[in-house]
């Protein structure tokens, strides 16, 4: 896919354009003063262009041969016994995808805060990993020894907008040539997970090991089968290699290619397999479509790669590489602009360089003119889409062959292990080879520690379940089925074997596991779950807990769901996992009073649920918070009697539920204040009164009256006094709980005798 070896050819013949601007800029700019900056600025323009034409973001290349041939045994047959030696049936592939190069961008610059540090080391995350790849797998039974049937040309998908992420198995795909056709069988979709791959970084020193990407399972999109190699898991069968990657970087430490793993090993059925790579990373993008080339503002950006581009700098350059090249009748902006026919302008295009190949320099006027084109794309609404960097496609092909059986030997091939839980019977998939229709017979039985028959398993082909749209095996070719134990078991771990049987043959015997678990939550975890989901039941908060199974780790999270509903909403979408998050969004309004909560396991191939926790419980109004870390004391009066102010208490306004809507807060003494220490001849000759609002804070005041100690001219002591608040909704009139608090008033006050005060004191 790469067109590095063209590249690097015109690389000399737009150092000598980089030059000839400069030269211009020269002549042309009588003001001395702007000479540096123009001399940078074209500069920029032109080899900001050279270098990332050179080796784009989205470019694709892969280690092995365009073509490949593998040959798998037929079912039931020993290759040794048929060739005369083993063979290896499966293949290992490695994809690479070219990305940005970030390693000299990570450091902190000088001046940057530390939001805006973390922001751009966010995007570096993007622009170095491949944001998606897909892995695609079609087959066809052409027998042509030699060549492949031919795909639709990704010209044809574009032109066609074929989707080909969207098919189904069994679909069929044909392009240019309508009677040739392949049968779609299945994908394999892999996503960054941004947030979690900018998690492992260590900001205090990030460096480019670190900006590994993450591909969580959870979002792995598969369609169909995946086709591992059986010594191989099914999550290996296509996944993202850092050691790989890591193999290929330079002495520079620079990361340009992220390295994938695809294992394959094809079903037993000949003909041409083509492993289709289609990769989003970051592109070079021109100017949007949905407007016109002369209403493009000078003022607008395009992108190559990290750096970006003003259209009026472009347009500079594309002036003049016009006004030098003019007599080879180049294709306008304008015109690619008004039909977005794009063979058409690359057609005239390639006439202007024709033209150009008799010239003296003729190397150097064609550099001209393949860098006008790379301008007049950048700038024709829509048309970067075509540039080669932005395809991020590649596909190869192979060939699988058969060879002739003398003998079949039956075949059943089963999952080593089945988890489900006690409501529900267990159900798995597996397959036997080969199928003779008409003659194929399954068994299979469960048993118990002690090796006895607890249970039999029943048997459907999967081409024969409505619904499934399953194709139906030829013969000699393997068949899938439906398996489901006849009964629900009780909690513990079993043994089931599958036995095939065939002409008299019967299939070597396997021992699997079964292991039913009981049907809730770990006990740890329930009572966490009941602990936890009321303290997040507020109104105006987000829902946030996990869950742990009885199964533990043994069945996987994407199996389970969590179903959260109110009595205000109960058609809400199903989480999928075994956590809520603030991520799902999942807040409360006042419209609402009872949450429910629910977590199933979606038993795999019949969408059974089965329930392992439910709880109910009511949403509530949050308590105003009572704050008296503020408060400022006073006091006046006589030793014989004084008055105690206490200003500064406040309440923190708790959420309702619905934004600029505040609680009512209600504030009030409850009970009586108390003399804690000191004050022995005092008592309080007022009740202690408290007024005010959430809004410009409360005030407390009360009296005391007695008489100092002999001796002493300080009244001391400390005295407490229970405040307690509430809140009521605004819009459905739930009342919170009561919050509670105790101001502690420290009393030192030196007043006056009592009798009266001289004039001038």
């Amino acid at each position: 896919m790469s067109k590095g070896g063209a590249g690097k050819v015109y690389f000399v013949l737009y150092l000598a354009v980089v030059l000839e601007l400069l030269i211009i800029i020269v002549e042309r700019d009588e003001a001395e003063e702007h000479l540096h900056k123009k001399t940078k600025e074209a500069m920029r323009i032109v080899e900001s262009i050279l270098s990332q034409l050179q080796s784009g973001a989205g470019t694709e290349g892969i280690n092995t041969r365009p073509q490949d041939e593998i040959t798998i045994p037929p079912p039931g047959v020993n290759i040794k016994d048929v060739l005369g030696s083993d063979i290896k049936s499966s293949r290992e592939y490695i994809i690479e995808v070219g990305v940005t190069d970030v390693s000299t961008s990570m450091k902190k610059r000088e001046f940057e805060t530390e939001k805006e540090y973390v922001t751009r080391i966010k995007k570096l995350v993007e622009l170095a990993n491949v944001e998606q790849i897909q892995y695609q797998v079609f087959f066809s039974k052409d027998q042509n020894p030699v060549n492949a049937p031919p795909f639709p040309s990704e010209e044809y998908l574009l032109e066609q907008r074929m989707d080909l992420s969207s098919l189904e198995p069994g679909a069929s795909v044909s392009g240019d040539v309508p009677d040739v056709s392949w049968e779609f069988l299945g994908l394999q979709e892999l996503n960054i997970d941004k947030d979690a791959t900018f998690n492992n970084i260590n900001l205090s020193d990030v460096n480019i090991m670190q900006i590994s990407p993450v591909y969580p399972d959870a979002i792995k999109k598969k369609v169909g089968p995946v086709f591992n190699p059986k010594d191989v898991p099914e999550d290996s069968s296509f996944y993202y290699s850092g050691d790989e990657t890591y193999k290929n970087m330079s002495t520079t430490s620079e990361i340009l290619k992220r390295s994938f793993v695809v294992n394959f090993q094809p079903p037993s059925q000949a003909g041409w397999y083509k492993l289709r790579f289609a990769s989003k990373t970051n592109r070079i993008l021109g100017v949007k479509a949905g407007q016109k080339a002369e209403d493009i503002s000078d003022d607008a950006t395009v992108n190559i790669g990290t750096v970006q581009l003003k259209v009026y700098d472009l347009k500079k350059v594309k002036k003049e590489l016009t006004s030098r090249l003019d007599k080879y009748e180049l294709p306008t902006l304008e015109e690619l602009s008004e039909n977005g026919d794009i063979l058409a302008f690359d057609k005239k295009l390639a006439e202007s360089k024709l033209k150009a190949a008799s010239e003296e320099k003729a190397e150097e006027v064609i550099g001209n003119i393949n860098l006008y084109g790379y301008i007049v794309k950048l700038l024709a609404p829509g048309m970067s889409t075509n540039f080669d960097q932005n395809r991020g496609a590649i596909e190869f092909n192979i060939r699988v062959v058969t060879p002739k059986p003398n003998v079949a030997q039956p075949i059943a091939t089963t999952p080593d292990y089945v988890p489900t839980f006690d409501k529900v019977a267990a159900v798995f998939e597996c397959q036997i080879s080969p199928y003779q229709p008409g003659q194929n017979t399954i068994e299979g039985v469960v048993m118990d520690a002690g090796g006895n028959r607890v249970a039999s398993i029943n048997f459907v082909a999967l081409d024969e379940i409505a619904g499934l749209n399953f194709a139906k095996p030829v013969a000699n070719e393997m068949r899938m089925y439906r398996a489901s134990v006849d009964k629900v078991l009780p909690v513990g771990k079993y043994e089931y074997s599958v036995t095939h049987r065939l002409s008299g043959r019967a299939s070597t015997p396997t021992t699997n596991v079964l292991e039913v678990f009981k049907s809730s939550l770990t006990e740890q975890s329930e009572n966490t779950v009941k602990s936890n989901v009321p303290l997040y039941a507020y109104y105006g908060y987000p829902l946030s807990f996990s869950a742990e199974p009885s199964s533990g780790g043994k069945i996987k999270p994407n199996e389970f769901r969590i179903y959260v509903t109110t009595d205000n909403d109960n058609q809400r979408a199903p989480i999928q996992g075994l956590a809520v998050t603030s991520q799902n969004g999942i807040t409360f309004t006042p419209e609402s009073k009872q949450l429910n909560v629910r977590i199933v396991w979606n038993q795999p191939y019949t969408n059974n649920e089965v329930e392992l926790f439910a709880l109910s419980t009511k949403i509530k109004q949050e308590e105003p918070i009572i704050r008296t870390n503020q408060v400022r004391y006073s006091f006046s009066g006589t030793s014989a009697k004084f008055k105690v102010l206490a200003t500064g208490i406040s309440v923190g306004k708790p959420l309702t539920g619905i934004e600029g809507r505040d609680a009512t807060i209600n504030l009030s003494i409850q009970g009586q204040p108390e003399k804690l220490d000191g004050l022995t001849n005092y008592d309080f000759s007022t009740e202690a009164i408290l007024e005010g609002d959430a809004e410009s804070g409360y005030t407390l005041e009360f009296e005391m009256q007695g008489k100092l100690e002999p001796g002493q001219s300080k009244i001391r002591g400390t005295v407490s006094i229970p405040i307690v608040g509430s809140a009521v909704n605004p819009v459905n009139g739930v009342r919170s709980d009561v919050s509670r608090s105790v101001l502690s008033i420290p009393i030192e006050y030196e007043p006056d005798r009592g009798g009266p005060r001289r004039q001038g004191r």
